[in-house]
């Protein structure tokens, strides 16, 4: 049984003296038409040493921009299993060697290009920079606050790593993150923090300290019942915490719709014992049993919003 092309030597040497070949070629080219302008991002402060969701520093970078481009690519497509495609993709890398030998050489045109990718006039960064101007500037009034805590989450996470998603889901380890300079992107000043995994604690009891994110607050909302109770807004509220809140809801209402029926009762039996004394029967005694009960729920109802000191309780609400 032979063995598939991309095992046999006639295809790995090849490729891999191409690889090395092109890799060579972009460290020989002046650093303007291979790398971004400016320093390389800092790790944000309060959020460990390294990029968001590592705990590692920040690895030192020894290769640019292009150099880690065109290594992702080669490294995405290795185990293309395609004799056609992948025929394709060598021949692409063949076009791009002659042309970064010509850019060595002096070519003006190609440098010109190879600066526009790296300053992100053109190709990837271009993308990448587009992508985050859309993210970050929204419309507060057509926009919820759950909606901009996601998309400032994915504006942080493509500054850290502007590789397409097949790339990050082929190779997620930070070793080969493409990391965006400063120079050509930073946040807004209001904007320039890390949303955490699940609620921005670091906004926390600051509502109203950033202009497009309050983070997680709370307040008072009124139910289709009357009944006003707290909810948590700026976060998912806890599964635990919702069904507490519906329980004791649901025996609010359920004391007040008594509290109700008992005085109307009360009201009927009164007019009852009136007509009933005006014919001369003397049918007395329901109303005192009625009275008793009413004064039993009322004193219940007092008792609970008494013994709480939390706000919690306020779904108890007296019946106007």
């Amino acid at each position: 049984m032979s063995l598939p092309f991309w095992k046999k030597a006639e295809h790995r040497i090849p490729t891999l003296g191409l690889y090395r070949r092109i890799l060579k070629t972009v460290q020989q080219l002046p650093v303007s038409c291979v790398n971004q302008p400016g320093k390389r991002r800092k790790p944000i402060q309060g959020k460990g040493t390294g990029p968001p969701g590592s705990s590692d520093p920040l690895p030192a970078i020894k290769r640019s921009f292009l150099f880690a481009w065109i290594r992702d690519r080669f490294r995405y497509n290795r185990h293309c299993t395609s004799p056609r495609i992948t025929k394709g993709y060598l021949q692409e890398a063949e076009e791009v060697f002659e042309k970064l030998q010509a850019a060595k050489n002096g070519n003006k045109r190609i440098r010109d290009e190879l600066r526009d990718m790296a300053n992100g006039r053109t190709g990837r960064i271009k993308e990448v920079l587009d992508h985050l101007n859309v993210l970050v500037h929204w419309e507060p009034r057509t926009t919820t606050q759950r909606e901009r805590y996601e998309r400032l989450k994915r504006a942080q996470e493509l500054v850290w790593d502007i590789r397409p998603h097949s790339s990050i889901r082929k190779d997620p380890h930070s070793y080969y993150k493409i990391t965006l300079k400063p120079d050509l992107f930073t946040f807004p000043p209001e904007l320039d923090y890390y949303p955490p995994t699940k609620y921005p604690n670091q906004m926390k009891n600051q509502r109203g300290k950033f202009k497009n994110f309050g983070g997680v607050f709370l307040t008072e909302v009124t139910s289709a019942q009357g009944s006003k109770f707290p909810r948590i807004r700026g976060g998912t509220q806890p599964t635990w915490l919702s069904m507490m809140l519906k329980d004791r809801v649901k025996l609010s209402v359920e004391r007040v719709n008594e509290w109700k029926e008992l005085e109307e009762l009360k009201r009927m039996m009164i007019v009852e014992e009136r007509l009933m004394k005006k014919l001369g029967v003397d049918d007395q005694g329901y109303l005192e049993e009625i009275d008793k009960r009413l004064q039993q729920v009322k004193a219940e109802h007092v008792n609970r919003r008494n013994s709480s000191s939390t706000s919690v309780d306020s779904t108890d609400d007296t019946p106007e």
